[in-house]
């Protein structure tokens, strides 16, 4: 007896006409089981763009592919934060742009930490490398070498 789903396919492991049954079609799992495993849970920093949220959903995942939300709120925040510089003091201790400046003040605090923990990651990597294969360590340490006299 097959049963048809609008994404699966079941068939039943219940006995076919013509065919004695076993102890075994009646406790055995069906052939084809897809289930879903926590539907509607997301890891990470998933954002589903889907047409219930979106009148364009296509359009919306090709923006984010080139500029993410991270980078497309920085740059709000950047333009605000200089309109705001151009605000006369008086009018600069607003609670909004003051709740503003301070949490893109974090944000600079955030990006630095993290800077320096990939930079702490590099040298690491470095230190292994030289121990390791000291070959490629002076290949990579001339390139950076190079790249640092360009800055």
């Amino acid at each position: 007896m097959d049963r048809d789903s609008s994404s699966q396919h079941y068939k039943s492991p219940m006995w076919e006409w013509g065919r004695i049954p076993t102890l075994f079609d009646f406790f055995a799992a069906p052939q084809n089981l897809a289930q879903s495993i926590l539907p509607g849970w997301a890891f990470n920093n998933v954002i589903n763009v889907t047409e219930q949220n979106s009148s364009a959903p296509d359009t919306e995942r090709e923006i984010v592919a080139a500029h993410s939300y991270g980078r497309q709120l920085g740059r709000v925040i950047d333009a605000l934060a200089a309109l705001i510089g151009e605000l006369p003091k008086t009018k600069r201790g607003a609670k909004a742009f003051a709740a503003l400046t301070e949490m893109r003040q974090e944000i600079d605090d955030i990006k630095l930490r993290a800077t320096t923990k990939r930079l702490d990651r590099i040298a690491s990597d470095l230190a292994m490398l030289k121990r390791t294969k000291r070959d490629e360590y002076d290949r990579v340490v001339a390139k950076l070498r190079e790249a640092l006299k360009r800055t």
